[in-house]
């Protein structure tokens, strides 16, 4: 598990700019190309199956997730556009690289603070970027680090995106092994 959420966030605002169904092709400079990004899964399938054919290598969605770790998750192209499977990957390859960077012989093996040390996640930066293949990616992260937005924060249990409302407003899906259940008579 990664404990790092500032990070987490901050990789889910940059590039990506929040957007859950973002596609870019990091075998091309950022600024080369100015495609309008997708805003909705068909868009995002339809443009990520594009770049695939073409020889390109995109990065998907929130946490800008490279196709050979969704097919190691078992997961088909689709599921990289849910936000929430995304960030479940994302989070699980940041853990892995975490854990790379902590055998180094400056930083205790097993040690995953809280509040990570500025060392170990610049290696995991740099490890995650390498990964993907985005030169740019360990100075945009820092930036939005840097200069990151203050994160919602809800009033009330009810209002944390990922529950389904019985009021009849919902939050995109009411179903899913991630989402978490509520008794109906719990008190609001």
């Amino acid at each position: 598990m990664y404990f790092d959420d500032d990070l987490v966030r901050a990789i889910a605002q940059s590039t990506s700019h929040s957007n859950p169904y973002f596609v870019a092709d990091v075998a091309i400079e950022m600024t080369a190309v100015d495609p309008p990004e997708p805003h909705t899964l068909s868009a995002a399938i339809a443009r990520a199956d594009e770049l695939v054919t073409k020889g390109g290598h995109p990065v998907l969605g929130l946490m800008q997730l490279v196709p050979a770790w969704i097919e190691s998750f078992g997961r088909s192209r689709r599921d990289a556009f849910d936000a929430c499977t995304n960030v479940a990957m994302g989070t699980a390859m940041l853990s892995q690289f975490d854990y790379e960077c902590g055998l180094s012989p400056n930083v205790p093996q097993g040690a995953s603070p809280p509040s990570p040390d500025r060392p170990r996640r610049s290696c995991v930066i740099r490890k995650y970027a390498d990964a993907i293949g985005m030169a740019d990616f360990v100075t945009v992260t820092n930036l939005e680090l840097r200069f990151q937005r203050p994160a919602a924060f809800a009033e009330h249990v009810f209002d944390k995106p990922i529950f389904y409302a019985d009021s009849g407003v919902t939050t995109g899906r009411d179903w899913g092994v991630d989402r978490i259940l509520v008794p109906v008579d719990m008190p609001r």
